[in-house]
């Protein structure tokens, strides 16, 4: 079984304040869980790394490709040889 982070690890691993990981947690916008209700969060390691990875930009499918890739496309279509 995987330990479980608090709030002060979440935000450690978040690069944030523990405050804003807490505020966060209560908004849901981090998965998490209270322990008991008004008690301390707890997150799992586990589902924050697969949440991370699906909220990143190369896997959202509304992403707009880099600016230099966009204009080797047009760079040759523009070629009037």
């Amino acid at each position: 079984m995987v330990a479980l982070w608090s709030v002060k690890d979440l935000a450690a691993e978040m690069g944030v304040s523990p405050y804003t990981a807490a505020g966060y947690l209560r908004d849901g916008l981090v998965p998490g869980f209270e322990v008991t209700p008004g008690g301390p969060w707890r997150v799992d390691p586990e589902v924050y790394a697969a949440w991370k990875a699906a909220k990143s930009v190369e896997n959202d499918p509304n992403r707009i490709a880099p600016r230099s890739a966009r204009s080797k496309a047009a760079q040759n279509r523009r070629r009037f040889t």
